[in-house]
């Protein structure tokens, strides 16, 4: 029995060490192919940016330059050490065969400003994502969103569900030239619980009030386009509409 264990314990370390073998064997040959072959240095590194974003940047962050072996990058650790710039909101890399190496980085770019629980002399901004983004020192002509008293942190992400909202109805409205035109976002409050509070840009001091449930975003915004395309082309000035009511007849006053 003892001589049989040892010859058994013996196989088994022969296997083992046939295995290691062929393992460091591919390895040695991988490297020798790829890793440490020079024909797969980095001789064009092509960075495209959108933006603000410039080529220096990219490289500092990303520690990428030319010289470097295309099969020795690690393009989870690039795509971390770039995703970890707040400004920056997605990353696409791509080898070109046998030396050229594509960087696509996407800037985040603000739909709104936001007021926050310490945010109000100077709104934040935030992007289609909910992304916290650093106030801007030129004032730009953003909708607004406020009414929530929340810790707005630049970097961080907002995960409530009336912030949500809001971006979703910011977004629905500039994804359509129609909505565009007649639904002219300047500001969303969210401190009422039965509705969204907005208000948008009308005739000089005639701005136009809208009570916007938090249901049925887009067929509610099409109606009030239509409202305001009729009203305008009757030459009759909006003061407020009333779309929480689930009716066919919407509720509107006029200055």
């Amino acid at each position: 029995m003892a001589r049989r264990s040892v010859s058994v314990l013996l196989l088994l370390l022969i296997l083992a060490g046939i295995v290691v073998g062929i393992v460091s064997g591919f390895k040695w040959i991988g490297s020798q192919l790829y890793a440490d072959n020079k024909r797969f240095e980095i001789q064009h590194l092509v960075i495209s940016y959108t933006g603000s974003l410039n080529e220096d940047n990219i490289r500092d962050w990303s520690g990428l330059r030319e010289g470097m072996n295309l099969w020795e990058l690690s393009f989870d650790e690039i795509e971390q050490k770039l995703m970890s710039v707040s400004r920056i909101e997605s990353v696409r890399l791509e080898r070109k065969l046998p030396h050229t190496l594509l960087v696509e980085v996407k800037e985040r770019v603000a739909v709104a400003r936001i007021e926050g629980a310490a945010a109000k002399r100077v709104p934040l901004r935030i992007d289609r994502y909910g992304h916290i983004l650093p106030p801007k020192l030129k004032a730009d002509d953003l909708p607004l969103i406020k009414g929530i008293d929340l810790e707005l942190v630049p970097g961080n992400s907002v995960e409530n569900e009336d912030v949500k909202k809001a971006i979703q109805i910011i977004g629905i409205c500039e994804s359509s030239s129609y909505l565009r035109n007649y639904v002219k976002l300047e500001s969303l409050d969210l401190k009422y619980q039965d509705f969204i509070d907005m208000r948008l840009s009308g005739s000089p001091n005639k701005p136009v009030r809208v009570r916007m449930p938090r249901f049925s975003l887009k067929p509610k915004l099409q109606k009030l386009a239509s409202i305001l395309k009729i009203s305008q082309g009757q030459g009759r000035h909006v003061k407020e509409v009333d779309l929480t009511l689930d009716s066919a007849k919407v509720p509107v006053t006029y200055y």
